[in-house]
């Protein structure tokens, strides 16, 4: 059944998506480990599988999918940001040339993480691995220049996926 096939406010919608929020969560977190399983995460989460829902007529498992990605890439563009800790990430304030890395603030995070948003929403919903990790690493490398426009971190980040084909 289409996620458009369900009235939106009804019982069945709200089974729908907790249905699918389980099966990417319980996917996330096979593949992430339990250090994955935050508060953070899970609000990335619901967040993407209600804007997918919203987009149009996307079948449960493409859904499932898409937001299992999408979480997943997060997942890796806070990782990269720190350079050891996830969790780290959130709490850090932007420095340049720390070890392993930078630290980014939450505001940055955020910025990021809109800007993949926009990335994936211009995409195919079926996209390979290392087309998400070119976006990724993208995103972060320019991030770590300075850049906090979540606009302009997506159009660097397309551009460098146009040019890598």
């Amino acid at each position: 059944m289409a996620a458009t096939d369900i009235p939106s406010d009804s019982d069945d919608t709200k089974a729908a998506l907790a249905r699918i929020f389980d099966a990417v969560w319980e996917r996330f977190i096979a593949i992430e480990g339990v250090a994955a399983d935050t508060a953070e995460n899970r609000r990335r989460l619901a967040a993407r599988i209600v804007a997918l829902a919203r987009s149009g007529d996307i079948e449960e498992p493409e859904l499932v999918e898409a937001a299992l990605i999408h979480v997943r890439v997060l997942a890796e563009a806070t990782r990269l940001g720190d350079g050891k800790n996830p969790e780290t990430a959130f709490a850090a304030t932007d420095q340049p040339g720390a070890q392993g890395g930078h630290a980014f603030t939450p505001e940055t995070i955020a910025a990021m993480s809109t800007a993949l948003d926009l990335c994936l929403d211009e995409l195919p919903f079926r996209i390979p691995s290392d087309a998400l990790k070119l976006l990724s690493s993208s995103i972060l490398e320019e991030a770590s220049r300075g850049e906090r426009d979540s606009g302009r971190l997506r159009l660097h980040a397309l551009e460098a996926l146009k040019a890598r084909q």
